[in-house]
């Protein structure tokens, strides 16, 4: 299968700043703060670059479904305690995970993936256990949108990209079973990063 990223991958990072600054790895970081890390599944985490921001051990897994991504990220994370994947992570038997951190991967699946995807995250998740995302939400601002636009744009040329709108994700983290415990706000509400854990 042809990887939709490998000619985005070189310079991906360069792009994020060049657009974001250090917003989105902000997003990224902003909740997971000093502390000790369980055991990890990170979905889609592109070249992991962001990560290397963070002066704690990681340990768990890492799946990422490009193979130009994954091959940036096993660089710049030598030297974390992180399992690298190729491909699809709901074919892993890998299970109670303290914490899963889905960083802008949302986003790019269809309304219909949606709710399987986060049901099969739930079903890899320790009782305990909780989600940290972060993700788009609705433009605000005229240059907001116009940004947004363009950034779609580029993707459904690029990458193959389907979407043309955010997900109503707190509807499906709902229906799934996940109540929001903290969210912190970037860009005037556009960029969110929140932490998530499973209702009683």
């Amino acid at each position: 299968m042809k990887d939709p990223y490998s000619s985005v991958a070189p310079f991906y990072s360069f792009l994020v700043n060049l657009v974001f600054g250090s917003g989105l790895r902000e997003a990224k970081l902003s909740n997971l703060g000093n502390r000790n890390l369980g055991k990890i599944l990170i979905i889609g985490g592109g070249d992991g670059k962001d990560y290397k921001h963070l002066k704690l051990p990681m340990n768990g897994d890492f799946w990422e479904k490009s193979e130009a991504m994954l091959e940036l990220a096993k660089k710049n994370l030598t030297n974390s305690g992180l399992n690298f994947h190729l491909g699809d992570f709901s074919k892993s038997d890998a299970k109670d995970y303290e914490e899963i951190w889905l960083h802008f991967v949302l986003d790019t699946l269809e309304n219909d993936e949606l709710a399987d995807f986060l049901q099969t995250c739930r079903s890899k998740l320790s009782s305990d256990g909780k989600v940290y995302f972060a993700d788009f939400y609705p433009p605000v601002s005229r240059w907001q949108k116009l940004v947004h636009g363009i950034m779609i744009s580029f993707f459904r040329v690029s990458t193959g990209y389907q979407r043309k709108e955010v997900p109503d994700y707190d509807r499906f983290f709902t229906k799934i079973g996940f109540a929001k415990a903290k969210e912190k706000t970037l860009k005037k509400g556009w960029i969110r990063s929140s932490v998530l854990e499973i209702k009683d």
